[in-house]
């Protein structure tokens, strides 16, 4: 059933993934906002920028498989794992849980089965 929207859904939330990627411009205000860290150490801020690359990256992916279905699986497993891999670690992590990072971690849930659903075609 998904299989058959699989574009839009894959442009959806391939913009939406992407736009992690201005973890990459405001490192400090981004970690703050979404998992309660105020932080000037250099290190957590290169991690982060590296996190918003790489999700950024997942997410401009995405958008791109849903013109070019010949790269689709591989780019949608890989977007998979990156979202799912992010909630047990929001939820199991040591450190104080923020609303915004909740619904972070539960918005790659839902995106991760919506995503899972365009596997089918």
């Amino acid at each position: 059933m998904l299989a058959a929207h699989a574009v839009p859904i894959l442009v959806v939330v391939g913009l939406v993934t992407a736009a992690a990627g201005a973890m990459f411009l405001a490192p400090r205000l981004l970690v703050r906002l979404l998992f309660g860290v105020d932080t000037d150490d250099a290190f957590t801020l290169l991690l982060a920028r590296h996190w918003g690359l790489l999700a950024g990256s997942v997410g401009a992916l995405l958008v791109y498989s849903a013109f070019h279905a010949e790269v689709r699986g591989p780019v949608v497993v890989a977007a998979i794992v990156e979202k799912l891999a992010l909630t047990p670690l929001v939820f199991l992590g040591r450190w104080r849980r923020t609303p915004a990072g909740t619904r972070l971690a539960l918005g790659d849930v839902v995106m991760a089965v919506l995503l899972a659903g365009c596997l089918g075609r």
